[in-house]
């Protein structure tokens, strides 16, 4: 009877043991869970909050751009497309459509288009063309005789200066987005000659919610001209070991291409709405200009310099994204380097600054967001044919 008893005794002490023990394990799940919970929050608010914060900052910012309103000129105009399409097309678009809302009435027309006898019938107050390489000198001169004010604005300076030397004379007005032109034009015989760079159309490079599958640390998109080829062959050996992407054409010439093979796109031109997003997408953009001597692609054969920059620096500023890029000597007359967008002047320079800013997402972001700012204050289309109607209507 005893025995039984004991081994009762054994066997409830045994379930009570085996409940404490339960009890303790799930106390033990339970605080690993709150505390998991409160890791998470913590984690979750201080990587979400700054990118709301950022967002939503960059939405209200964009709201603002939105509700300005220009004033509306009293004139006819007549523009000119490239008839070039890609890259050019992007630009024909942005400045008809701010053209649009500056101007009373817009008339666009192609270079092979009859445009004597378009404005013959359509009698514009001014004509401006993009590009005007495709443009026959004798149309322009025939529209001059008809009495209408000409303008040409002028998009590759001074890659082919050899050609548009040829034909800037025949315009009333030259607008060039090279600053190192002006002086040239003027040596040529044009009479008003003006420094305009292009900008940015915030209805494609905005800042927005990247598609995860367009997300990248490191993110370059251009065509590997022979400047850039080199530069990208010293840093290859560091970007193999990176998030990143290159995307253009002419990759393939890269010494170390076998190095960067997965990370390249080869011969792959993006449209803007698909390089918007991966701007958009990316923590670091690389901007490098192309060589102006280049014999390669160049027709410069006075070897005029480059001083101003490229589009693409108020695009990915646009985007909202941290922009590191070459110096060009008018850089400092568009953003503040070191505040609204960041400089190298070397391989081992780019690299270092890349390496500082990954791994400080509020700097990186700080940037970003002052550049976007500028770039809405002071670089877009409405910006720039304000100027350039004042001059042409003046």
């Amino acid at each position: 009877m005893k025995k039984t008893q004991s081994v009762r005794r054994n066997a409830t002490w045994k379930r009570r043991a085996g409940r404490r023990r339960q009890l303790r394990q799930r106390a033990a799940i339970q605080a690993a869970v709150r505390a998991a919970r409160e890791i998470g929050h913590a984690d979750g608010y201080r990587n979400g909050y700054p990118k709301g914060h950022h967002r939503g900052w960059c939405d209200a910012l964009l709201s603002w751009h939105a509700s300005q309103v220009y004033p509306v000129r009293d004139a006819h105009l007549l523009y000119v497309t490239t008839g070039m399409g890609v890259p050019y097309a992007p630009i024909d678009e942005a400045v008809v459509d701010a053209l649009g809302r500056m101007v009373t009435r817009v008339t666009v027309c192609r270079p092979t288009d009859n445009i004597p006898e378009v404005v013959w019938q359509e009698k514009p107050h001014g004509m401006l063309v993009l590009n005007g390489m495709n443009l026959e000198a004798s149309k322009v001169l025939k529209v001059k005789e008809m009495g209408v004010r000409t303008a040409v604005w002028m998009t590759d300076d001074p890659y082919y200066t050899d050609v548009t030397g040829l034909f800037a004379v025949h315009y009333d007005h030259v607008f060039t987005l090279e600053l190192s032109c002006v002086p040239f034009y003027r040596d040529m015989g044009c009479q008003s000659v003006h420094y305009l760079p292009f900008a940015n159309d915030f209805r494609v490079y905005r800042p927005r919610e990247a598609d995860p599958a367009k997300r990248c640390d490191i993110l370059f998109i251009g065509s590997g001209y022979w400047n850039r080829i080199q530069f990208f062959d010293a840093i290859a050996p560091y970007l193999a070991t990176k998030n990143v992407l290159i995307t253009g054409w002419w990759w393939d010439r890269l010494a170390n291409f076998h190095l960067l093979a997965d990370k390249i796109r080869l011969g792959q031109w993006m449209t803007p709405a698909e390089t918007a997003e991966y701007y958009a997408g990316a923590k670091i953009v690389i901007n490098l200009h192309r060589a102006h001597d280049d014999d390669s692609y160049n027709r410069n054969t006075r070897r005029i310099p480059a001083h101003s920059v490229n589009p693409r620096t108020f695009e990915i500023s646009g985007s909202g994204a941290l922009q590191l890029t070459d110096v060009r000597l008018d850089l400092q007359n568009h953003y503040a380097p070191g505040r609204e967008i960041v400089t190298y002047g070397s391989p081992e320079e780019l690299i270092a600054k890349i390496e500082y800013y990954l791994a400080r997402e509020d700097e990186r972001m700080a940037i970003a967001k002052s550049g976007l700012k500028r770039t809405l204050q002071h670089h877009t289309y409405e910006k720039r044919l304000e100027a350039l109607l004042d001059v042409m209507f003046s």
